[in-house]
């Protein structure tokens, strides 16, 4: 949770002369109480744009930790003023909590008032800046405003570059949180899918051509907590090349480490200091884009949202000088002895010593093998509390450890007990955190982490690896060292047909080190859940005399840094992908030089665990089904409610064929019963099942043909699932088999609801049966239906009003259902079809209905296209009379 003191100051001169909108949408500047005593702008411009349903004032938490970092970095160092370093003005849209994922249209209006609003926010600064001078360097007036957008208000900040009104260069830097940025969450309307469609291509050809060549992309999703949003969707990978994008989920982000939902994103408090600490580092007033340079900008946001054991990424040198240093305390693990350590090294620290706050002790490791020592690594795992100045506190992140290359003093002998060595100071890579958090720890807690490194030795000219270890009273923590070969993965090549008669144990076949990598050469799977069983076999030789220094640390990652995981002392673990899912472009795609080449290579499994209190390790996978199939509902929600359309289609015409051939109409229970029995649901999920496999067999024979537009068309045709796992097949069958389930389920309750209502309207009025039409009330009811459709209410309002009429119709049949059974049945079909055709129709009511609380009538032309209602208005005429 984080807290804030806000304060909205509506900016009322951007009125109807700066935009068309000004009736609807609003825009505000954020001012911080306690850090914000001005109420003009005149630092660096951020525009926050709220997603769906949002609410202007969500920008409250990532402002106000912005603004309490930029105070907190100047008190430090009060020098970056001059360097650019003046803070942000956080400016937020008030978009009238529109539903933006259910309505192109609105995307496009929002995105319209974007690019008005930015050219309003620029038009201030040259009066303000040289009002508030806070450096004497001079500072650049701004051309281009931050964006970040919440949910759908990153798609709506894509869209503003594809708009007449936009300025070019006025966005070079645009973060989003949980946004579906690929594929719409809900598919319910077409103009969202044009929407998608053309903002896609837009930013695809913008990096070939150039014209996006300078703007970065960084897309944060929360992951599985996140139940609103699909996370494959967040990733931007196929759609911008990595260096100017970056795709990442909170789970694997240091010190958030967390899961998160899709509205905690926006106000947990390690999310929004995170944010808050990125955001601090890449300003630089002094240039007219108020930003340090893209390639500078991108190295930071990944130094900050990359977990640093993920390779290049996070290179860099400790805050220490360089040089030689003389070290009089030379320990071993036992005691003051100077002797050679042996090759796996425990460096403890000891709690009753007692010496000086200054002194330090040095543990060595021996660097005599003959050959060299490529290939070898000294692994180093310790408690940052050994280092630390003070009694420990989650918030010291500095504190580092210091590797030295080491040799013997020349006037020295190294078995003297008072030993002088020569050390300096070694380059190593980025400290990697490992959070000590269990499932149920108290969030509001600061999380307590473990620090690794590993270093890759070439270091002919030393005899030793030296390893600083403070000597001061009371110190806390511990430290483990090893010097090992290069850690090889233990690679299991799994696939899921395996996991369906039995589970899976895998054990590694490499010594028991402080980190051991286990890699699963799976499909690129979303949809599979492994249940994973972590078992330690304990050391029998020092098990009972002593304990584990600390819990397991499990991370789970792969090679496109999109996801890590991370799991403390748990031993069943669920281990799943977010990523390029359905719906997205093929694996063809991101050969293309102008997007990330970042592949799939399997997952990895890393597993730290005390060697010395642990012997081995060993993985036993299954699938969890239930998870599985939650996993692929919740990601194919709107292909089952198209297959539940299908199904009722096929349900209506069964009734109808039934009827013209033995001159009865069944009801839907009963034509459901017979496509079961006649073989229509075999044969569909056959034909679902085959579908996926005769894809990727054309696309794999036409590949060198088709262009890749074409490929991407093609694999997203029907369900668009690929891949080479057994879900390529079992997914579409079991998405046939659940749609009819659910339309079994609408006809049920159908059947009881309206059975119950004629039961009650037998007993209240008396219904004949129509036999002629009323040519004067169809004549008015038709007018009506032209008028209204064409002028005021969209077409979907029509067709609920159309349903409402059937569903009355249907009690008024049942009623009479003893003397016209056929005509009950075939109203009851009627209604179970138009049904499953509702869901569509839903997203422009709601957004309808929110435009006439705003006295809003302005709406997208194609609602009122009559041609898109005749056949079910002319249907819902016929259907008022006798059959």
């Amino acid at each position: 949770m984080s807290y804030s003191r806000p304060r909205y100051i509506e900016q009322t001169e951007f009125g109807r002369s700066w935009t068309r909108y000004s009736a609807k949408y609003k825009l505000y500047l954020y001012r911080e109480g306690g850090f914000d005593v001005h109420d003009q702008p005149f630092r660096i411009p951020v525009l926050f744009v709220p997603g769906n349903a949002g609410s202007h004032k969500q920008v409250r938490s990532i402002a106000a930790a912005s603004s309490s970092a930029f105070v907190k970095m100047v008190g430090e160092s009060p020098h970056l003023v001059d360097e650019g370093c003046v803070g942000y003005d956080f400016f937020t849209v008030g978009l009238n909590e529109e539903l933006t994922a259910l309505h192109g249209y609105s995307i496009l209006e929002q995105a319209d008032f974007v690019n008005d609003a930015i050219r309003y926010i620029l038009s201030l600064y040259p009066k303000t800046r040289a009002k508030h001078q806070l450096s004497q360097t001079k500072m650049a007036l701004p051309t281009s405003v931050v964006v970040v957008g919440h949910s759908m208000g990153g798609v709506v900040a894509r869209t503003a570059f594809t708009l007449p009104n936009h300025i070019v260069g006025s966005i070079h830097a645009i973060f989003t949180l949980s946004t579906p940025h690929n594929n719409p969450t809900a598919s319910l309307e077409r103009h969202v899918e044009d929407v998608y469609n053309t903002i896609n291509q837009f930013w695809r050809r913008g990096f070939r051509n150039g014209t996006l060549d300078d703007v970065s992309l960084v897309s944060i999703a929360g992951g599985n907590l996140d139940s609103m949003i699909n996370s494959d969707y967040a990733f931007v990978g196929d759609l911008a090349p990595s260096r100017n994008a970056l795709s990442v989920l909170s789970s694997g982000i240091n010190d958030v480490w967390l899961s998160l939902d899709h509205q905690s994103i926006l106000w947990c408090a390690q999310m929004a200091h995170k944010f808050s600490a990125m955001m601090v580092r890449i300003m630089d007033a002094r240039q007219p884009t108020q930003l340090v340079p893209l390639d500078e900008r991108m190295a930071v946001m990944r130094e900050l949202l990359y977990p640093s054991i993920d390779g290049e990424v996070s290179e860099g040198v400790m805050d220490r000088p360089m040089g030689s240093e003389s070290y009089r305390y030379v320990r071993l693990a036992d005691n003051d002895e100077v002797k050679l350590h042996p090759v796996d090294v425990r460096a403890l620290a000891d709690n009753s010593q007692t010496r000086s706050r200054k002194a330090r002790a040095l543990h060595l490791l021996p660097l005599h093998k003959e050959g060299g020592y490529n290939g070898q690594v000294v692994q180093v795992l310790y408690d940052p509390q050994l280092f630390a100045d003070q009694p420990f506190d989650a918030s010291q992140t500095n504190v580092q450890l210091a590797l030295l290359g080491c040799n013997r003093n020349s006037t020295h002998n190294i078995a003297d007990a008072d030993v002088n060595v020569l050390c300096t100071t070694l380059s190593i890579p980025k400290v990697t955190k490992l959070p000590l958090k269990r499932d149920g720890d108290d969030p509001n807690l600061p999380v307590h982490s473990l620090h690794y490194i590993e270093y890759p030795l070439s270091l002919d000219q030393y005899e030793y690896v030296g390893i600083e270890v403070p000597a001061k009273p009371g110190i806390q923590g511990f430290l483990q060292a090893s010097l090992t070969d290069q850690p090889q993965a233990t690679e299991k090549t799994i696939g899921n047909t395996q996991l369906l008669v039995q589970p899976l144990t895998i054990v590694p076949d490499h010594k028991l080190g402080v980190r051991s990598r286990i890699k699963l050469n799976v499909p690129e799977d979303p949809f599979i859940v492994y249940r994973t069983k972590l078992v330690l076999r304990r050391n029998p030789a020092t098990a009972l005399s002593q304990e584990a220094k600390f819990g397991p640390v499990v991370r789970q990652s792969d090679g496109r840094r999109f996801e890590s995981k991370f799991w403390y002392d748990q031993h069943t673990l669920d281990l799943a992908i977010h990523g390029r899912g359905a719906y997205l472009p093929t694996d063809s795609e991101p050969s293309n030089k102008t997007v990330s080449s970042d592949m799939w290579d399997g997952l990895y499994v890393d597993v730290w665990a005390d060697p010395g209190y642990y012997a081995g390790l060993e993985l036993t996978l299954c699938i969890n089904w239930y998870s599985s199939l939650n996993r692929m509902v919740k990601r194919y929600d709107m292909a089952l409610l198209a297959m539940s359309f299908v199904w009722a289609s096929l349900v209506l015409l069964h009734q109808l064929r039934v009827w013209n051939s033995d001159g009865k109409f069944p009801g839907p229970l009963q034509a459901i019963e017979r496509l079961v029995r006649n073989g229509t649901l075999a044969g569909l999920v056959v034909a679902a099942g085959a579908t996926p496999l005769v894809q990727g067999l054309v696309a794999h024979v036409m590949h060198d043909t088709w262009s890749t537009t074409t490929l991407v068309w093609w694999n997203n045709l029907f369900l668009g699932v690929r891949g080479g796992s057994i879900a390529t097949v079992a997914v579409p069958a079991l998405l046939v088999v659940i749609a009819l389930g659910f339309v079994l389920c609408q006809a049920i309750v159908l059947t009881a609801v309206c059975a119950l209502a004629s039961w009650i309207g037998s007993h209240i009025t008396t219904v004949n049966v129509k036999t002629a039409a009323v040519p004067g009330r169809a004549l008015a009811a038709t007018i009506a239906f032209v008028v209204f459709v064409s002028t005021f209410v969209p077409y979907q309002f029509a067709f609920l009003v159309i349903y409402l009429a059937q569903l009355i119709t249907v009690v008024r049949t049942q009623i009479l259902s003893h003397k016209t059974p056929n005509l009950a049945h075939y109203q009851l079909g009627l209604l179970l079809f138009w049904t499953s055709s509702l869901p569509y129709c839903a997203p422009e009511l709601l957004v309808w209905v929110r435009n006439l609380s705003v006295l809003w009538f302005d709406d997208a032309p194609a609602d009122h296209n009559l041609v898109s209602m005749v056949g079910y208005f002319a249907l819902r005429m016929l259907a008022s009379y006798n059959i």
